[in-house]
């Protein structure tokens, strides 16, 4: 509803507003938004002078009951406040969304009803529920914000990895010729190198595709909170949460893809050289957490129906 702003200007004089809401009071129901107008130009012209709370009990009213009546003035219009509802149903209004006041919502009951159709207890069911789905849109949003937070961080590491392979490769011709003339002692390019080099650039690439498969599904993500926001039905509202989860899913999944392709490389690094070189304590650090990873990667494995480990061996 559309709140009206046309409205008589009130008078400066304390006196004459104290009378006048004196006799709104006597009115009911419908004398709220009136009450709650005179109230509000008293507070913000100060007429009160400072005083307004010592003024409220001069005229018998409660200070949460003055509030209530403020915050009605200022959200609803006399179209509002001259249906049946009463100053407690009024006031559940005004505190709702203003995009909501209208809109016809589904109860627990199976019922749909506007808000002023309602009874108490359903507008303070439905303000529940409103305020639910605003929390969940919100942790929607946060959970986004994290998603694209770690990918640009994914894409900083992959751009050190670039920089790494690209320096790496800008060495290798100095390397052949020292292999030619120094000892085996001195390290020398592995032999199964260029099967690396190769697996790098082909992860490389398939993140590039991960990441667009990513945002494919964040637009999806975010076209189905939309859905959700404006679904009345409960089945709808299933329907769509399910269709969510599977989104954040295929998010999920291509995120550790990522992460996995920025391990590769640097564990493929390490040679038999950097083992023997390395103390006990970074040996027995590196052992510990290759038997979580693999572990990890065992379960996985099992989950997508790959590989499997029986007796000590892999089996496809």
């Amino acid at each position: 509803m559309t709140i009206t702003n046309e409205v008589e200007p009130l008078s400066n004089d304390l006196t004459k507003i104290t009378t006048e809401i004196k006799a709104y009071q006597s009115v009911g129901g419908q004398a709220i938004f009136e009450i709650g107008r005179r109230l509000n130009w008293v507070k913000n012209h100060n007429l009160a002078h400072g005083e307004f709370i010592e003024w409220l009990e001069t005229i018998n009213l409660d200070k949460d009951v003055a509030n209530h009546f403020m915050k009605i003035a200022n959200e609803l219009g006399n179209e509002w406040t001259s249906t049946h509802l009463g100053a407690t149903a009024l006031y559940l209004v005004a505190t709702m969304p203003p995009e909501e006041r209208d809109k016809p919502q589904q109860l627990n009951s199976g019922e749909t009803k506007k808000p002023d159709e309602m009874t108490v207890r359903e507008l303070r069911e439905v303000k529940k529920k409103l305020k639910q789905r605003e929390q969940e849109l919100a942790d929607r949003d946060e959970t986004i914000a994290n998603q694209q937070a770690e990918l640009e961080d994914n894409r900083k590491v992959q751009l050190e990895l670039n920089k790494r392979n690209s320096e790496l490769s800008k060495q290798q011709p100095e390397q052949k010729v020292i292999t030619k003339t120094v000892t085996k002692e001195v390290p020398v390019k592995p032999d199964d190198y260029e099967e690396i080099k190769a697996k790098v650039v082909e992860l490389e690439e398939q993140s590039a595709k991960d990441k667009e498969n990513i945002e494919y599904y964040k637009r999806e993500l975010k076209a189905a909170e939309r859905i959700n926001k404006n679904a009345n039905s409960y089945d709808k509202l299933q329907e769509q949460e399910l269709k969510r989860k599977k989104r954040q899913a295929e998010i999920n999944g291509y995120n550790a893809s990522l992460k996995i392709n920025d391990w590769i490389p640097e564990l493929q690094k390490l040679s038999q050289e950097d083992v023997d070189e390395m103390g006990e304590q970074a040996q027995k650090n590196l052992q510990k957490r290759l038997e979580l990873l693999q572990r990890s990667i065992d379960r996985l494995s099992s989950m997508l129906g790959g590989r499997r480990i029986i007796e000590g061996e892999y089996q496809s």
